[in-house]
């Protein structure tokens, strides 16, 4: 009992012992954008000493807008379609020429994502507002960029059958060539599940085109519209910062959608001038300007510790970030705390409900981290759900692969796992055992 009453009188004076910088550091790390944003506003209403510093918004008003990376601030309101396609576009490193056909490209999509002008109109609006003569392959050139790079995936196309494909390569979804068939001949038939008839036609097994159409059903045939009207919808503009990779270098963009804001000159003068203030005016002053200094430095140690924290998971994460959760490494809270010379504790509060956005589209923090597995080649639990599945989605339908199978598999791979652990993700995987899966043939 003593031990007990020990402790927590030990802990409750360390809680006690922290400075009023550290308790707001605690209290700042734990917040997100929205609302680190709400607590700015309510300074600037409480604190007379303090003022927010203007920023300069994205003009509406440009067909074709013309402006200046490192003006841009992001509103603190919900992004539209063309508004987020934007923001993706002034973080990229490319030619100016190019970065313009892609201005009118992104102004020329509907409300549903899809293109709704031809290659030649494009030109035409490029001649009459940029007076540069662009050829027809170049425009072809830029539509494919943005195919590939912008979220959310499947924007920019031009018909149904290339939106579905867009996004079926983003997933690296398996037998492309075969599906690519079927979706741009016959896709009506897909829809309709005339299994039969493109059995005949394809000399498919029923199995394959069933789970092609349920990978269909799980793609957004109009991937603009999760927008709610050209307003973000599913996608929030509360990510702590774009980040993405120039060649090799990794890229940081915070996402400031929170006010900036800065002491008063005015009445950082009339507090220096101690003469003609009162005690109680002075004490006021002296308060509250050291209040909101507090603040002002804290948000900066908040963003430095961010962006540390964010840049050491995508190092460590690369092949995740780019490839998806296949390459996932094992990692820990720990593991970064240890390398940034932290408390456990700071990290798990940074990585909390916070987000970034990424070419593959907003990513969780905490998807990470994953633990590690037993075996050779430092895998994490969560790729080598992804081989189990691949294993098993390659496998030979009439003779399904057992778990000892998979176990030996993964053996050669320098994966060294029980078989019960592989029945254990086969069953988070929602995959039958063997057995099962040869009687649904």
């Amino acid at each position: 009992m003593n031990k007990i009453t020990n402790k927590i009188s030990v802990a409750t004076k360390q809680k006690a012992g922290l400075s009023p910088q550290s308790k707001l550091f605690i209290k700042l790390i734990s917040l997100g954008n929205l609302k680190l944003d709400k607590l700015i506003s309510s300074e600037l209403e409480e604190n007379p000493c303090v003022e927010e510093i203007a920023s300069v918004p994205i003009s509406k008003n440009d067909i074709i807008p013309s402006y200046d990376d490192s003006l841009i601030q992001i509103e603190n309101e919900p992004l539209t379609l063309t508004e987020y396609l934007v923001e993706q576009l002034r973080t990229m490193k490319i030619d100016k020429n190019f970065k313009k056909i892609i201005e009118v490209i992104i102004f020329s999509i509907n409300e549903s994502g899809y293109l709704r002008l031809e290659n030649k109109e494009i030109l035409e609006l490029l001649k009459e507002n940029i007076k540069n003569n662009y050829s027809d392959m170049q425009i072809e050139e830029a539509i494919n960029f943005c195919q590939e790079k912008f979220d959310p995936p499947g924007i920019f196309a031009r018909n149904l059958a290339e939106c579905l494909l867009l996004q079926l390569k983003f997933n690296n979804s398996h037998n492309m060539l075969l599906k690519e068939k079927i979706i741009l001949n016959d896709i009506e038939m897909l829809g309709n599940s005339e299994f039969e008839k493109l059995s005949a036609k394809y000399g498919l097994s029923y199995e394959f085109l069933d789970s092609l159409f349920e990978e269909i059903k799980n793609l957004n045939p109009k991937p603009g519209e999760q927008f709610d009207n050209r307003n973000i919808g599913s996608y929030s503009n509360d990510y702590e910062a774009y980040v993405y990779f120039d060649n090799e270098k990794l890229i940081y963009q915070p996402n400031k959608i929170y006010k900036e804001i800065k002491i008063s000159e005015y009445y950082q003068k009339l507090l220096d001038d101690k003469s003609s203030l009162s005690k109680e005016v002075h004490e006021f002053l002296y308060t509250k300007i050291s209040n909101a200094g507090l603040l002002i430095k804290t948000i900066k140690e908040r963003n430095l510790m961010y962006e540390k924290t964010i840049r050491l998971l995508c190092e460590i994460q690369t092949k995740f970030l780019k490839n998806g959760n296949k390459y996932l490494k094992p990692l820990k809270l720990s593991d970064i705390s240890s390398k940034l010379n932290v408390h456990e504790s700071t990290i798990s509060r940074i990585t909390s409900n916070k987000y970034i956005l990424t070419k593959r589209g907003i990513i969780n923090l905490k998807e990470f981290f994953s633990n590690k597995i037993d075996s050779d080649n430092d895998a994490s639990s969560v790729s080598i759900r992804f081989l189990i599945e691949e294993i098993i989605e390659n496998e030979d339908s009439l003779s399904p692969l057992s778990d000892e199978n998979i176990k030996e598999i993964l053996k050669t791979k320098g994966i060294n796992i029980a078989r019960r652990t592989i029945a254990k993700y086969r069953n988070l995987l929602k995959i039958p055992s063997s057995s099962d899966r040869r009687k649904a043939q």
